[in-house]
């Protein structure tokens, strides 16, 4: 199994040492690098970041109807986030974006931070886990 973990440690220690302005943490790394929010904020891109990890996280197991039926700004959260560029080609849904799951089958490659972390849908599942687990 790949160890996405120690990868992401890797581009983030290199993200901390070769930009100008570097990520004060991980969620802001995530935010910005993984996830490519466009904020010019730290603090919006950790906040974002946060929201996208809850949705992957209710996505991963399986639990999309029930976070949303939690509030509306659960179900807002829900709907703004499975719609951003991030998952845009990560999701299958059927015949309802509210029960969207992991496309995790076929012969796709995700290219992430400009080419640096490259995914197939085969390893989405392991990679969206071990992100929500590192960014803790």
């Amino acid at each position: 199994m790949r160890d996405f973990k120690k990868e992401l440690d890797i581009l983030y220690e290199e993200q901390k040492s070769f930009i100008e302005c570097p990520p004060e943490n991980k969620l802001e790394f995530i935010g910005n690098t993984i996830f490519d929010f466009t904020t010019y904020d730290s603090d919006a891109d950790e906040r974002f970041a946060k929201k996208m990890i809850e949705v992957l996280d209710v996505i991963l197991n399986k639990n999309t109807f029930k976070y949303q039926e939690e509030s509306d700004e659960k179900y807002d959260n829900y709907l703004l986030m499975v719609n951003m560029p991030f998952l845009k080609d990560k999701l299958s849904w059927g015949t309802s974006i509210r029960g969207a799951w992991l496309e995790d089958y076929g012969d796709k490659t995700f290219k992430i931070d400009c080419d640096r972390l490259i995914i197939t849908s085969k390893e989405l599942k392991e990679f969206i886990k071990q992100l929500i687990e590192w960014s803790k």
